[in-house]
């Protein structure tokens, strides 16, 4: 019991703002369960969006666009911007258009460059667009602020295990080398089930969790081979760009099929 609760913490601590003022184990066991909860860390901060804007819709006459800048402010804010700050770093390197070695470089610069502030730019008004419409459309449902980012994480998970680290440094290779693979795989198949039979069951057997289910491998594969041809491996940068290009390609998915 007291493992699961340091990986909850940890969860907590690498993966979004709140402050978790106590110093915890590193160990095998607890890493490994910190992954296999970051998936429901991300539903518990989507219930939260989605309580915010059932509370915000109800009580108030709010327009379909503050509401649509809502869900991605509330986002961004819990997880610190953590995971945007890892695409405008891709984006920096990868629009250098600067050899393999190079583009690790830029990853790892904490400097913001011109390119990272475009593809930053462009994801959040994507997002932001993507959302509006979905509201405008009456297709947004509570259950999708909580479905998606868990399953951005499970994405994050797998790729996170399928690829070896760009450089044998850094928190991410730390990570990799303290993670039971097989464990791992077991949670998230395991989360995975639960997941789509909760949203099949609240949405009536819809087989919408699982058309995204699909689209979620599909985009998967994509980033994967994107990172093997462009930086040799995964980053901790490349792990926070995965859930952020997923997530608007799942709520993309969305506007066109729900």
């Amino acid at each position: 019991m007291k493992t699961i609760w340091h990986s909850v913490l940890l969860a907590i601590q690498f993966f979004t703002v709140l402050p978790v003022h106590k110093e915890i184990p590193l160990s095998k066991s607890t890493i490994t369960g910190m992954f296999a909860f970051l998936p429901w860390i991300g539903a518990l901060m989507g219930a939260i969006v989605a309580s915010s804007i059932a509370c915000l819709t109800t009580w108030t006459s709010s327009s379909d666009m503050l509401v649509a800048f809502v869900v991605v402010g509330l986002f961004a804010l819990f997880t610190g911007g953590l995971h945007l700050d890892g695409f405008i770093d891709m984006g920096d390197a990868y629009f250098s258009y600067r050899d393999r070695e190079k583009r690790l470089e830029i990853l790892d610069d904490p400097r913001v460059g011109a390119f990272g502030v475009m593809a930053v730019l462009f994801l959040v008004l994507g997002k932001f667009v993507v959302l509006h419409e979905l509201l405008v459309q009456e297709k947004l449902s509570l259950w999708m602020l909580v479905f998606i980012p868990l399953l951005t994480r499970v994405g994050m998970s797998f790729y996170f295990l399928s690829l070896k680290c760009s450089k044998e440094k850094g928190l991410a290779y730390f990570f990799k080398t303290h993670i039971n693979h097989r464990a791992l795989t077991s949670f998230m198949v395991i989360t995975l089930v639960v997941a789509c039979c909760s949203v099949m069951f609240v949405t009536g057997l819809s087989m919408l969790p699982f058309v995204l289910l699909a689209v979620l491998i599909v985009a998967f594969v994509l980033f994967r081979q994107f990172t093997l041809r462009n930086f040799g491996g995964v980053s901790g940068d490349l792990l926070g760009a995965s859930i952020e290009g997923m997530e608007v390609v799942l709520w993309v998915t969305l506007l066109l099929c729900a």
